[in-house]
Protein backbone atom coordinates (compact mmCIF):
# COMPACT_ATOMS: atom_id res chain seq x y z
CA UNK A 1 0.00 0.00 0.00
CA UNK A 2 1.26 3.33 -0.86
CA UNK A 3 0.55 6.63 1.15
CA UNK A 4 0.58 9.73 -0.59
CA UNK A 5 0.52 13.30 0.88
CA UNK A 6 -2.32 15.57 -0.63
CA UNK A 7 -0.24 18.35 -1.12
CA UNK A 8 2.37 16.63 -3.49
CA UNK A 9 -0.93 14.79 -5.00
CA UNK A 10 -0.29 14.80 -9.11
CA UNK A 11 2.40 16.68 -9.27
CA UNK A 12 3.97 16.35 -12.82
CA UNK A 13 1.01 15.23 -14.41
CA UNK A 14 -0.57 17.47 -17.30
CA UNK A 15 -3.21 20.46 -16.41
CA UNK A 16 -1.61 21.25 -13.74
CA UNK A 17 -0.77 24.84 -14.81
CA UNK A 18 -5.16 24.69 -14.54
CA UNK A 19 -4.86 23.61 -10.66
CA UNK A 20 -2.71 26.92 -9.45
CA UNK A 21 -4.71 28.84 -7.09
CA UNK A 22 -4.24 32.28 -8.18
CA UNK A 23 -5.10 34.10 -4.68
CA UNK A 24 -4.60 37.54 -6.21
CA UNK A 25 -7.29 37.09 -8.64
CA UNK A 26 -9.86 38.57 -7.73
CA UNK A 27 -7.97 41.66 -6.25
CA UNK A 28 -6.51 42.22 -9.99
CA UNK A 29 -9.77 41.89 -11.20
CA UNK A 30 -11.66 44.81 -9.05
CA UNK A 31 -7.92 46.96 -9.57
CA UNK A 32 -8.88 46.85 -13.24
CA UNK A 33 -12.24 47.45 -13.22
CA UNK A 34 -11.53 50.50 -11.12
CA UNK A 35 -9.16 51.44 -13.39
CA UNK A 36 -10.58 51.31 -16.51
CA UNK A 37 -14.22 53.02 -15.20
CA UNK A 38 -13.27 55.68 -13.10
CA UNK A 39 -9.89 56.57 -14.60
CA UNK A 40 -9.36 55.71 -18.39
CA UNK A 41 -13.01 56.26 -19.29
CA UNK A 42 -13.55 59.79 -17.36
CA UNK A 43 -9.65 60.16 -19.37
CA UNK A 44 -11.31 59.35 -22.86
CA UNK A 45 -14.49 61.18 -21.76
CA UNK A 46 -12.23 64.84 -21.87
CA UNK A 47 -10.93 63.87 -25.14
CA UNK A 48 -13.72 62.61 -26.49
CA UNK A 49 -15.30 65.95 -26.01
CA UNK A 50 -12.79 68.23 -26.08
CA UNK A 51 -12.79 69.25 -22.19
CA UNK A 52 -10.64 71.34 -20.28
CA UNK A 53 -7.94 69.06 -18.65
CA UNK A 54 -8.13 71.14 -15.94
CA UNK A 55 -10.50 73.30 -14.13
CA UNK A 56 -8.42 76.73 -13.21
CA UNK A 57 -11.15 78.76 -11.73
CA UNK A 58 -11.48 76.23 -8.77
CA UNK A 59 -8.15 75.85 -7.83
CA UNK A 60 -7.69 78.81 -5.24
CA UNK A 61 -10.21 78.64 -3.77
CA UNK A 62 -11.56 75.08 -3.62
CA UNK A 63 -8.39 73.78 -1.57
CA UNK A 64 -9.72 74.67 2.06
CA UNK A 65 -13.76 73.76 0.84
CA UNK A 66 -11.97 70.23 -0.76
CA UNK A 67 -10.30 69.80 2.61
CA UNK A 68 -13.26 70.39 4.63
CA UNK A 69 -14.93 67.97 2.47
CA UNK A 70 -12.68 65.36 2.63
CA UNK A 71 -12.74 65.27 6.32
CA UNK A 72 -16.46 65.14 6.62
CA UNK A 73 -17.00 62.12 3.71
CA UNK A 74 -14.39 60.86 6.02
CA UNK A 75 -16.03 61.42 9.09
CA UNK A 76 -19.06 60.01 7.54
CA UNK A 77 -17.78 56.68 6.27
CA UNK A 78 -16.72 56.25 9.89
CA UNK A 79 -20.12 57.30 11.67
CA UNK A 80 -21.34 54.63 8.90
CA UNK A 81 -19.57 51.95 9.71
CA UNK A 82 -19.55 52.00 13.28
CA UNK A 83 -23.49 52.59 13.17
CA UNK A 84 -23.73 49.05 11.31
CA UNK A 85 -22.01 47.62 14.97
CA UNK A 86 -19.81 45.05 12.96
CA UNK A 87 -18.40 42.58 15.70
CA UNK A 88 -14.99 40.74 14.58
CA UNK A 89 -14.62 37.24 15.75
CA UNK A 90 -12.45 34.62 14.83
CA UNK A 91 -14.23 33.56 11.76
CA UNK A 92 -14.90 37.33 10.67
CA UNK A 93 -17.01 40.19 10.94
CA UNK A 94 -20.35 40.16 12.30
CA UNK A 95 -23.18 42.28 11.60
CA UNK A 96 -26.12 43.00 13.71
CA UNK A 97 -29.66 41.28 12.30
CA UNK A 98 -31.55 44.64 13.59
CA UNK A 99 -32.21 47.79 11.40
CA UNK A 100 -29.69 49.94 12.30
CA UNK A 101 -31.91 53.52 12.38
CA UNK A 102 -29.94 55.98 15.05
CA UNK A 103 -26.93 57.70 14.99
CA UNK A 104 -26.08 58.97 11.31
CA UNK A 105 -28.69 56.12 9.87
CA UNK A 106 -30.98 58.35 11.60
CA UNK A 107 -30.37 61.43 9.51
CA UNK A 108 -29.60 59.45 6.23
CA UNK A 109 -30.19 55.85 4.41
CA UNK A 110 -26.84 55.61 2.85
CA UNK A 111 -24.24 57.30 5.32
CA UNK A 112 -21.15 55.64 3.87
CA UNK A 113 -22.01 56.37 0.12
CA UNK A 114 -22.93 59.82 1.11
CA UNK A 115 -19.29 60.08 2.58
CA UNK A 116 -17.60 58.78 -0.38
CA UNK A 117 -19.03 60.91 -2.98
CA UNK A 118 -18.30 64.06 -0.80
CA UNK A 119 -14.81 63.14 -0.47
CA UNK A 120 -14.55 62.47 -4.07
CA UNK A 121 -15.89 65.73 -4.84
CA UNK A 122 -13.41 67.06 -2.27
CA UNK A 123 -10.34 65.39 -4.42
CA UNK A 124 -11.56 67.59 -7.16
CA UNK A 125 -12.37 71.14 -5.54
CA UNK A 126 -8.23 71.05 -4.47
CA UNK A 127 -6.78 68.87 -7.72
CA UNK A 128 -9.55 70.37 -10.49
CA UNK A 129 -8.91 68.00 -13.35
CA UNK A 130 -11.92 67.38 -15.69
CA UNK A 131 -11.18 63.36 -15.06
CA UNK A 132 -11.49 63.84 -11.36
CA UNK A 133 -15.40 65.12 -11.80
CA UNK A 134 -15.96 63.33 -14.48
CA UNK A 135 -15.23 59.98 -12.23
CA UNK A 136 -17.04 61.45 -9.32
CA UNK A 137 -20.31 61.97 -11.08
CA UNK A 138 -19.59 57.75 -12.46
CA UNK A 139 -18.98 57.10 -8.98
CA UNK A 140 -22.24 58.65 -7.63
CA UNK A 141 -24.15 57.32 -10.43
CA UNK A 142 -22.77 53.52 -9.08
CA UNK A 143 -23.44 54.34 -5.59
CA UNK A 144 -27.01 55.20 -6.71
CA UNK A 145 -27.35 52.06 -8.07
CA UNK A 146 -25.89 50.31 -5.54
CA UNK A 147 -27.92 51.42 -2.84
CA UNK A 148 -31.42 51.36 -4.75
CA UNK A 149 -30.69 47.54 -4.96
CA UNK A 150 -29.80 47.29 -1.36
CA UNK A 151 -32.95 49.38 -1.00
CA UNK A 152 -34.86 46.31 -2.36
CA UNK A 153 -32.90 43.84 -0.33
CA UNK A 154 -33.70 45.59 2.63
CA UNK A 155 -37.52 45.87 1.87
CA UNK A 156 -37.68 42.15 1.51
CA UNK A 157 -35.68 41.81 4.94
CA UNK A 158 -37.31 43.87 6.86
CA UNK A 159 -40.34 45.03 5.70
CA UNK A 160 -42.82 47.57 6.87
CA UNK A 161 -40.14 48.12 9.36
CA UNK A 162 -38.22 49.49 6.73
CA UNK A 163 -40.21 51.14 4.52
CA UNK A 164 -41.27 53.36 7.53
CA UNK A 165 -38.05 54.11 8.30
CA UNK A 166 -37.56 54.79 4.34
CA UNK A 167 -40.37 57.53 4.58
CA UNK A 168 -39.00 59.25 7.78
CA UNK A 169 -35.08 59.55 6.29
CA UNK A 170 -33.39 61.00 3.43
CA UNK A 171 -32.12 58.42 0.57
CA UNK A 172 -28.54 59.82 0.18
CA UNK A 173 -28.23 63.94 1.58
CA UNK A 174 -29.04 63.62 5.34
CA UNK A 175 -30.99 67.33 6.66
CA UNK A 176 -31.59 68.00 10.15
CA UNK A 177 -34.73 66.96 11.71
Amino acid sequence: MIVTRSDKEGKGQKGDKDKIRRPYSPFIAVISIFLVLFILIPIGMVFLFHLPWYLSFVYPFGIPIGTILIIFGIWSIYLGIKGLRLVYSTSGYKKGESLVTTGIYAYTRNPMYFGATIMIFGWFLIFPFTFILTSAILFLLLFYITAKSEEKQLIQRYGKKYLTYKRKVPFFVPYPK
